[in-house]
């Protein structure tokens, strides 16, 4: 049984081949499209400038951003394939045969395991462990699933009769001939292995590319790293702007909506709050943290006003008084004892927390309807 498990560096340079291979992969048609770029826009001293930036940026599209991503994910990735490796081997060493397995060509016991291996079966997800055995008393070699199934041989069938084929196989030198044969209207062809391809020519380029493509350098890496930085605030600066330009008639409404300080509440809520027979309006210290929370209170002189409807008027006043305003009232609503009411309120001090509220509010709704042209608009 071969164990796949290897020294770290084998993992190393695994994934470095793959990203210098992938990498030279993508540079070749970017060194293609900068050349007719070039064409087109001449390196001038007035063209200087554009030609970088657009160059740059695209470099760092199509390779740069991936660069810097191969090399922050490495250690990650060699331990993944160490954990897996280890975790194969682990399996391949501790499976066991279920039942004791007889030669299917001469139905005795006492076969041998030659070798093991994990592989993927039909109608399973993850894989089965292949036992493969010789039989002492006939010489034959069979191959076992773990659970004492017998691997079962893949057959090649001819289209047209789907009747399985015959095959033949013969050698020469490192050339393989495979014959196959329909045994219903003998028909043949046959399927030819080239063993013979030329040994991987050493490539004189890959140290150089490894260094380029590896990042191992730190002034290369930074480089790459601040170019990546700045071509993602570019495209999150664009997103903002498109989704500003789209939602403009949002945006417009956040400007006009007033943004009373804390000591602007209370003239702002009091005599709206005595008018409709609350009275003692308090403020509690506010709660200052990501968000702004302040709490307030009152009491309810009216009398023949039930607890509930005390509650509900309250809670229509503030939502009505605050709506053209950054302060809301918090969702878990207005409490009530005995006349005396209390709840609390938030401030939106962003204009990312802001939008949600204005896009319920009232004040947009009659905007967007003031926005939207006639029945008759435009009619000839």
């Amino acid at each position: 049984m071969r164990k796949l498990l290897n020294d770290r560096q084998v993992y190393e340079d695994r994934y470095d081949y793959t990203t210098v291979y992938f990498a030279c992969l993508n540079v070749k048609p970017l060194l293609e499209f900068r050349d007719k770029w070039l064409e087109k826009i001449p390196e001038n001293e007035e063209n200087k400038f554009r030609n970088s930036f657009h160059l740059n940026n695209i470099y760092m599209m199509i390779v740069g951003n991936k660069l810097v991503d191969r090399y922050n994910e490495r250690d990650q990735a060699v331990r993944i394939m160490t954990a897996e490796d280890e975790a194969h081997d682990a399996r391949l060493s501790t499976t066991r045969l279920t039942s004791e397995p007889h030669c299917e060509h001469c139905n005795k016991t006492g076969l041998c395991i030659t070798d093991k291996t994990l592989m993927h079966r039909k109608g399973q997800d993850e894989g089965s462990v292949l036992f493969m055995l010789r039989c002492p008393h006939c010489e034959n070699n069979i191959a076992i699933w773990e659970d004492g199934t017998l691997w079962e041989r893949s057959y090649t069938k001819y289209p047209e009769c789907q009747v399985v084929m015959e095959t033949k196989s013969s050698r020469c030198g490192k050339n393989i001939t495979t014959t196959y044969a329909c045994p219903n209207c003998l028909h043949t062809y046959k399927d030819k292995l080239d063993l013979n391809s030329e040994e991987k020519s050493e490539d004189l380029d890959y140290e150089s590319d490894r260094r380029a493509f590896y990042l191992e350098d730190e002034k290369v890496r930074k480089e790459h790293e601040e170019a990546k930085y700045r071509l993602e605030d570019l495209i999150r600066f664009t997103k903002e702007y498109k989704e500003k330009e789209d939602n403009k008639h949002i945006y417009d409404t956040i400007k006009e909506i007033k943004k009373p300080k804390i000591a602007g509440l209370t003239p702002l809520l009091q005599p709206v709050f005595e008018k409709a027979g609350y009275t003692e309006f308090g403020l509690d210290k506010p709660e200052i943290s990501k968000d702004v929370y302040v709490g307030f209170n009152c009491l309810d002189t009216k009398s023949d006003r039930s607890d509930y409807d005390s509650k509900k008027t309250l809670e229509r006043l503030i939502k009505k008084t605050l709506e053209a305003t950054n302060w809301c009232l918090m969702t878990d609503g207005i409490s009530h004892r005995l006349g005396y009411l209390g709840g609390r309120i938030r401030a939106y001090e962003r204009e990312e927390d802001l939008k949600k509220p204005v896009e319920k509010s009232t004040k947009l709704q009659v905007k967007r309807q003031a926005d939207k042209p006639g029945k008759n608009d435009g009619a000839l």
